[in-house]
C-alpha cells in the first residue's frame, strides 16, 4: 500500500481527520473522517504490501481474528483508494 503524498492526519478524541494539504489543498476542498480503526489502517498502510497483510495487522492491534475483519479492511482499502488517499501496490 502506499498513502497519496498531501494529506496528513490527525486525531481527535475517537477518530482521525484526513486533511488536504498544500497544492492538494486548493484542488480537495473537503475533510475526511475516519473511525478509530480505519484511521489506523491509514497510519500503517506503508507497513503493508496487501490488503491481507494490513489485516494481519489489525487483527494483533485489537486481538481479532484476521478472518473476521478481512472483509473490513478490504472495505476500508477500497473506500479509501476511491478517494484517492491510498493507492494499492502492484502485485
Amino acid at each position: 500500500m502506499k498513502k497519496t503524498a498531501g494529506y496528513v492526519i490527525k486525531k481527535l478524541e475517537e477518530e482521525y481527520v484526513l486533511l488536504p494539504t498544500g497544492e492538494l489543498a486548493e484542488q480537495v476542498n473537503e475533510v475526511i473522517s475516519l473511525s478509530e480503526t480505519a484511521g489506523f489502517i491509514y497510519l500503517h498502510a506503508d507497513q503493508a504490501a496487501s490488503v491481507e497483510e494490513l489485516a494481519d495487522l489489525v487483527s494483533r492491534e485489537y486481538g481479532i481474528k484476521k478472518e473476521e475483519v478481512l472483509e473490513d479492511v478490504q472495505m476500508v482499502v477500497e473506500t479509501l483508494c476511491k478517494r484517492g488517499v491510498l493507492q494499492q501496490s502492484a502485485q
